[in-house]
């Protein structure tokens, strides 16, 4: 087993704030000690820093409604020591990553699949003996980290995602694909603390400085089409209707909206169709062929009388929705209620730290009653954190027989318990009742909107904040009124199994796609459902399908949809099923919540001895979204440097603290944590503390945590005396703790910015002692080869200790020399 660390602090994070909670001007990533709800958002000052990351592009090929999508991102060391980057990589929560490799110097490193827990323990292992490498780890479906170790000074490294993501279909003009593509990362909500187990990985860097990174964008559409349009960027368009590419018109684009490409199909409707695939002999999966099905609802179906509907709409008017994202979230929601008459009924839901209703219950659609809920809706401020659960429970109530049960959740999605709505979704869920969601926003969390949608067997529709809502509501008309099938299955000779588990309702013009196993000699399938005139069906045949035949990207779906079927299992309470989820993901080769991507470069490229540098790349703040809102600034206004409850750090160091001599010993003290769900990915026992906060305040935030200790394993003032000696000036830094499977116990920490007298000097102990949990005392000896040697140590440079044969158990204290106090956190 290895234990590893959440991603920590850069040490250039100058400022912090968790939405709503004041710790005395600390940071405690994602941790708040005061029992208050929190946004995972630390600010970040960047203007005189260069930055790792130097640019990004995107090369993508579509067509036939899939996308093969490059992701290329290019980091730089511009310092003189080795450098280690951490950086949040937003990927399309429908995407499967199936491909990792990263180029440096002339060298190209192809990088695989392998079990999370394994690939972290080669990563921390090539990074230990001295060779670049590169790591990539899902947190959500649509957030993953990455870490690079070891990018030699002055070197620039090249990483490589490939990721197959399904288009988006609409029935807009005769026929429309849209590709969606997110490029920054969103503060979320994440409650109180303790509610989610890795909110530390899903703790976000944030600036509200210019990144300056340059964006570049080329897309090669093969479908034959008729007008291409791109709501989100500039861009310029070339080529003819069998194949057009479309590149951003300016090279510095802002990351902070998803790119997005729409463009009309040739031909009046869609059609049914079966695209094939195989993989090639000596794979794996060579046994079997996948394919997609799309299946086009039957026609002249569409005036069947209309049922009456129920109608919720939960409207998310919690702090991140502040300003645009709200205003537009009230036009979509003022356009519902337009669409609806008096067989209707209607209720109305918002949602922040509480949920509050419109009426009693739901009511008549009256000409008057939907008059006075446009005013209602048209009233309603942002603020607060995002509760919505309560919300979820009272949309779920008994429906009307006769009716149907539409809900739409109208959301950013900024929330890190996402589990939590699609259980109490997918638990709660009523015969004939729906579940929509609308994103809105310039980034919205489709790791919630996605999931949630699927749940509720309903659509999930993402529309950011400069787009027409028209379309959008559009689209909902059509899955709010009446389906044209229900009920649909598929079955045949040639079907082995289907990916999502509950097949989608079909609706007027509006195809489905399911992604299938099937046999390689092929045969029949047949789709079955019931409609309201009686049963319908369609039959089609399926002909044998030749290894290495088709896009591989039609196999990674499926293995896609089937992790995605398996997760929302896990949400409904079932346990046992991470074994499969983690062999899905070696045998399809993608990246999943226990499978990750690693690439180890053969060559050392620096020295094991030396420190090295420690970035965590920051994004910048969504287009649209409130600073203020979420916590990033104060209401009051003010500067960037007058935040809610924090100062913008990088704080000067106070005198007393300089005239100090750093004379005490390393302290390192873990401090327990709530045991992860069942259904979270397996929490390395890690350490990690706060840093850039000024020494005083931080100081205060320390000793809430020593109060606490005869029962958390912490270490407190009157025994951090006893075991030191003499205190002197302590500077508090966090520390990674790593456990390797052959028992090495590597430590890892960073210098922050407010160091007295700019850094300290580092002696590297023969041995250091550690304290378990039980008490046992266990001296264990420093491997001088591997760990940082005698030098000092300045602001944002990274040492380590590494203790071969160190004995297993939960480590609650490290004591080593010099004047460094290292908090550790599982």
């Amino acid at each position: 087993m290895i234990a590893h660390a959440p991603m920590s602090p850069s040490p250039t994070a100058d400022a912090v704030n968790h939405h709503g909670a004041n710790h005395h001007g600390a940071n405690h990533h994602g941790a708040n000690h005061h029992g208050a709800n929190h946004h995972g958002a630390i600010l970040v000052a960047t203007d005189g820093r260069v930055l790792p990351l130097r640019s990004t592009a995107l090369c993508v090929r579509a067509g036939g409604g899939l996308a093969a999508v490059v992701l290329t991102q290019r980091f730089t060391n511009p310092h003189a020591e080795p450098l280690a980057v951490t950086y949040q990589v937003p990927l399309p929560a429908d995407g499967a990553v199936s491909g990792y490799r990263f180029r440096i110097g002339d060298r190209e490193i192809r990088g695989e699949v392998a079990r999370r827990s394994d690939a972290r323990e080669r990563f921390v292992k090539a990074v230990m003996d001295g060779h670049t490498a590169a790591l990539l780890e899902q947190d959500r479906t649509s957030v993953f980290t990455q870490e690079i170790g070891n990018l030699p000074p002055g070197a620039t490294i090249e990483l490589e995602l490939q990721i197959d993501q399904p288009l988006v279909w609409s029935a807009e003009r005769r026929g429309t694909w849209e590709w969606r593509f997110p490029t920054v990362v969103a503060p979320r909500y994440l409650g109180a603390p303790g509610r989610i187990a890795d909110a530390d990985r899903i703790t976000t860097h944030t600036t509200l400085d210019p990144l300056a990174v340059t964006a570049a964008l080329e897309l090669t559409i093969d479908d034959v089409q008729h007008g291409v349009e791109c709501p989100s960027h500039g861009v310029r368009i070339e080529g003819g209707d069998a194949r057009t590419r479309v590149a951003l018109a300016e090279a510095n684009a802002a990351l902070d909206r998803d790119v997005v490409v729409r463009w009309r199909v040739a031909g009046a409707h869609a059609a049914t169709a079966i695209h094939r695939a195989r993989p090639a002999q000596g794979h794996g999966l060579a046994a079997d062929a996948f394919a997609l099905l799309t299946i086009v609802p039957p026609s002249g179906a569409t005036n069947q009388p209309h049922v009456p509907r129920d109608l919720v709409v939960l409207l998310d008017t919690s702090g991140s929705m502040s300003g645009a994202p709200l205003e537009q979230a009230q036009r979509l929601t003022c356009a519902l209620v337009d669409q609806l008459d008096e067989r209707d009924r209607l209720e109305l839901i918002e949602f922040s730290t509480a949920a509050r209703a419109w009426q009693t219950g739901p009511v008549a659609a009256t000409a008057a009653q939907r008059t006075a809920a446009k005013q209602w809706v048209g009233s309603l401020h942002a603020g607060g954190g995002t509760e919505m659960r309560t919300g979820i429970r009272a949309a779920l109530a008994t429906l009307r027989p006769e009716a149907q049960r539409q809900i739409v959740l109208v959301t950013d999605g900024q929330i890190g318990f996402e589990s939590e709505i699609v259980a109490e979704i997918h638990g709660a869920l009523p015969a004939g009742c729906r579940v929509h969601t609308v994103g809105v926003g310039s980034a919205v969390n489709r790791s919630l909107t996605a999931p949630a949608a699927r749940a509720g067997r309903g659509c999930e529709i993402v529309i950011g904040i400069d787009e027409d809502p028209e379309r959008a509501i559009a689209k909902l008309c059509v899955h709010t009124h009446a389906p044209l099938v229900v009920d649909v299955t598929l079955d045949g000779d040639a079907l082995l199994e289907h990916a999502p588990m509950h097949l989608p309702d079909l609706m007027a013009e509006h195809p489905a796609t399911i992604a299938v196993r099937v046999r390689p000699e092929g045969g029949a399938l047949r789709v079955r459902g019931r409609t309201s005139s009686g049963a319908w069906e369609q039959r089609l045949s399926l002909p044998p399908t030749a290894a290495a035949e088709g896009n591989p990207a039609i196999v990674t779906r499926f293995g896609r949809e089937r992790v995605e079927d398996l997760e929302l299992r896990i949400a409904a309470g079932e346990r046992g099923l991470d074994p499969q989820i983690e062999q899905t993901g070696l045998s399809f080769g993608i990246a999943t919540r226990l499978t990750s991507w690693i690439a180890v470069d053969g060559v050392v490229s620096v020295d094991t001895g030396a420190p090295t540098r420690h970035e965590v790349m920051p994004h910048a703040l969504p287009h649209g979204m409130s600073a203020t809102g979420v916590g990033l600034r104060a209401a009051s206004g003010g500067g960037v440097d007058q935040l809610a409850g924090v100062m913008l750090a990088g704080p000067p160091v106070r005198e007393e603290a300089k005239a100090k001599k750093m004379e005490s010993p390393i302290v390192a003290r873990s401090v327990r944590r709530p045991a992860p769900a069942p259904s979270a990915p397996p929490r390395p026992a890690s350490a990690s503390a706060p840093m850039g906060a000024p020494p005083a305040a931080r100081g205060r935030a320390m000793d809430d945590d020593e109060g606490a200790g005869s029962d958390r394993g912490g270490l407190g003032e009157s025994e951090r005396r006893t075991q030191a000696g003499t205190v002197g000036a302590v500077l508090d830094v966090h520390a990674d703790v790593t456990r390797l499977a052959d028992g090495t116990l590597v430590l890892e920490f960073t210098i922050p910015s407010h160091a007295p007298d700019g850094g300290v000097d580092w002696t590297l102990p023969p041995t250091i002692e550690l304290r378990f949990d039980d008490g046992t005392l266990v001296t264990v000896v420093v491997d001088p080869t591997r760990s940082t040697r005698n030098t000092r140590l300045v602001p944002g440079m990274r040492a380590k200790l590494v203790c071969p044969g160190a004995p297993q158990g939960t480590l609650t204290l490290a004591i080593a020399t010099a004047g460094l106090l290292l908090l550790l956190r599982p």
